[in-house]
């Protein structure tokens, strides 16, 4: 097969679905050595998605013209299908909810295999920008009807992109993402490290964009019931950029001295140096509303760091029972879950750290080779 994926709604400063796009990457060219693989990526960023074997191939794109919303839609639906269409695909991948339909037209047996990562703009209208959740309500509808497989990152997408999107093919994949090996071999961040962030020794961590549906308010709030002692003894650290209405936030902070004297942010921490600061952390707190997957559940997991997450949505899934599980809506349910986890008062550590080891990239990367395999077979009527 010659596959196409499109590698372009990913930027240098990876978060989301750069990140899920790379753990890919690395699990396909792991198992496949006999399919042609065509890689649409920004042309400032081609040495970012560690390509190595010899049947992937790097195709530029001009980032200056992805970087407005509407001339990348433009782009999206008016030039790319003529480039995948000069590729000669058998099956195009698109990791963000969207596709080229104008490819149904141009390339009418190419298979087209799209990532649903969650559907919050349907079930959680109320975390997202108007205009971009009703823009993505409508791409994840006429993707369901036209594209030819849907791959899901968790049982609970793959349930609620049925309920929600009503796709042609209702075979949905899951494909489970991967950890980076290094979280389970790294060493703790150096006080050389923390003093960049000025992160003392004892701290709490939290790893996500600024936004509402990840609850930092709500994690910042479950703190804050935590006893004087306890806070006095472990900071309470904030990675990741700032992403929208995150106001609530940084008020929740600056109106409490308490917490203004605790609480860190550091804004976006550099690649080489987030594995370290996750190692060192005391445990980590990342109590979302409502998530796809979870990554850095996973990764708290895979550090050996106790893991503070909440019931419902994919993150249980993701953590089974090797999480300390509470209440998103109750800062004391989070204050009683974030002491249990200081002190792993369940030995969740080790039972954590084994269940890690069983999401790979690789496995990632076979169950996504396979809905290539059946999109193609799905598009020829097979």
């Amino acid at each position: 097969m010659k596959i196409a994926i499109d590698l372009t709604s990913t930027k240098k400063n990876k978060t989301g679905i750069g990140r899920y796009m790379i753990g890919i990457l690395i699990g396909l060219q792991k198992i496949d050595k006999d399919n042609e693989y065509y890689l649409f990526a920004q042309d400032d960023d081609l040495d970012g998605f560690g390509i190595y074997a010899p049947n992937f191939h790097i195709v530029p794109v001009r980032s200056s013209i992805l970087r407005k919303t509407y001339v990348r839609i433009l782009w999206e639906q008016f030039v790319f299908p003529f480039r995948v269409k000069k590729t000669g695909a058998d099956v195009l991948h698109c990791p963000n909810y969207t596709m080229p339909y104008l490819s149904r037209l141009i390339s009418p047996g190419l298979a087209v295999v799209s990532t649903f990562h969650d559907m919050a703009y349907f079930l959680h209208p109320e975390y997202l920008i108007g205009w971009k959740r009703r823009m993505f309500c409508g791409y994840i509808k006429q993707t369901a009807r036209s594209c030819d497989k849907i791959v899901a990152v968790s049982e609970n997408t793959a349930k609620d992109s049925l309920s929600c999107s009503r796709p042609k093919n209702r075979d949905i994949e899951i494909t489970y993402l991967g950890v980076d090996e290094a979280f389970f071999h790294t060493p703790k961040a150096t006080p050389e490290v923390r003093a960049k962030y000025k992160i003392p020794d004892k701290y709490i961590l939290y790893v996500g964009t600024l936004e509402p549906r990840k609850n930092v308010a709500g994690l910042i709030r479950g703190y804050r019931e935590l006893p004087e002692e306890i806070r006095k003894e472990y900071k309470l650290v904030i990675t990741g950029k700032k992403g929208w209405y995150y106001d609530e936030i940084f008020s929740t902070v600056n109106s409490d001295p308490e917490l203004s004297e605790n609480v860190i942010f550091t804004g976006f921490v550099d690649d080489e140096d987030m594995i370290p600061l996750m190692k060192g952390a005391s445990e980590v707190g990342y109590v979302s509303f409502f998530e796809g997957f979870g990554l850095p559940v996973l990764e708290a997991m895979a550090a050996g760091v106790p893991i503070v997450t909440t019931s419902g949505s994919s993150l249980s899934e993701v953590a089974g029972d090797c999480g300390y599980l509470c209440d998103p809506n109750s800062p004391e349910d989070i204050a009683r879950a974030m002491r249990a986890g200081l002190n792993d008062t369940e030995n969740k550590v080790d039972k954590a750290l084994s269940r890690a080891k069983t999401f790979t990239w690789k496995r990632c990367g076979e169950h996504t080779l396979k809905a290539y395999e059946d999109a193609v077979k799905f598009r020829r009527g097979q």
